[in-house]
């Protein structure tokens, strides 16, 4: 008899270990064959995916994502450089795009824990109602502001901190490429020649 129990606690536990390490896997493998990449821009089609099945909500909710539908807003995320190395607050980009064919847009720096840096800079993000719809722009990404007309913080942001690019109401005209979505360039980092 304790055999029996010692044998069904056995196999219970190892049932449950290979049910928690295949959530892990569908979670962490399967991630990435939702992820289009467009240049060094990342997204995700399963956001905002109302048939999203089980694994793909997990996905999304581990990540932190709530998405409207891809006919209201379109999600891009940048966590490299044009070198392919982890976005840093010490270094000193500058992120320029061309007009995006949307009703508004906007780009929000996400410190390394996936959150707003907490620098009281009150410069997260910038937006379409600030650089205009029509027109070709250029923001500043730096710890500090310096002389920069557009800026946003990266101060206490960490290394490995994101980009994201939200465009919304994206027209018929709106096709993401590497060539339509802005493009990151570093311009110096401290402790780098």
């Amino acid at each position: 008899m304790l055999r029996r129990i010692v044998a069904w606690m056995a196999a219970a536990l190892a049932g449950v270990a290979l049910g928690l390490a295949s959530a892990w896997a569908a979670l962490e493998i399967g991630r990435a064959g939702f992820v289009e990449s467009y240049g060094s821009w990342l997204h995700s089609r399963a956001a905002g995916s109302v048939g999203a099945d089980p694994y793909t909500r997990a996905i999304i909710a581990r990540d932190g994502l709530l998405a409207l539908s891809a006919r209201e807003a379109l999600y891009f995320t940048l966590y490299e450089d044009e070198q392919g190395r982890p976005l840093d607050e010490s270094c000193v980009y500058e992120l320029s795009g061309p007009p995006l064919a949307a009703r508004w847009w906007s780009v929000t720096l996400y410190a390394a824990d996936n959150f707003l840096a907490r620098n009281g800079d009150n410069a997260a993000s910038i937006d379409a109602s600030r650089l205009g719809l029509n027109t070709a722009w250029s923001v500043r990404i730096s710890p500090v502001r310096g002389n920069a007309p557009f800026w946003i913080s990266s101060r206490s942001a960490r290394r490995g901190f994101s980009l994201t690019l939200r465009v919304y109401n994206p027209q018929d005209g709106f096709r993401p490429s590497a060539q339509s979505l802005p493009a990151l360039r570093t311009v110096s980092c401290a402790g780098m020649s």
